[in-house]
């Protein structure tokens, strides 16, 4: 398994592309993290292919009962981190590390 940290830039939506991973928190949803994979970018949103998981289980494509793959529009503003890899599709311990604790912050303000 190869190491993996979390790298902060100074602009964090400057990775935004399609086919990248990102975490978002949106509004009034409990369950975290939520995690997708990008699909398009405009200026103020981007579009979401979500995914299933949990914080130590494997993750995928999240299928809706027709098959499909849930997708959604979202604003920019919502996602707390991006371009990051899962490691045989589960979070590296860095990233479940920093999202832990940002949706931990999240919860308390």
């Amino acid at each position: 398994m190869v190491a993996t940290r979390v790298n902060r830039v100074s602009n964090p939506l400057e990775a935004l592309s399609p086919g990248v991973f990102v975490a978002v928190n949106i509004h009034g949803y409990k369950k975290v993290p939520v995690l997708g994979k990008v699909i398009a970018v405009d200026e103020s949103s981007f579009e979401l292919e979500y995914w299933k998981g949990s914080w130590k289980t494997e993750w995928k494509p999240w299928k809706l009962a027709g098959g499909n793959v849930w997708t959604d529009t979202l604003p920019k503003e919502c996602i707390l981190l991006v371009n990051f890899q899962l490691n045989e599709n589960k979070l590296a311990n860095e990233t479940y590390k920093y999202l832990k604790d940002t949706y931990g912050k999240l919860k308390e303000s």
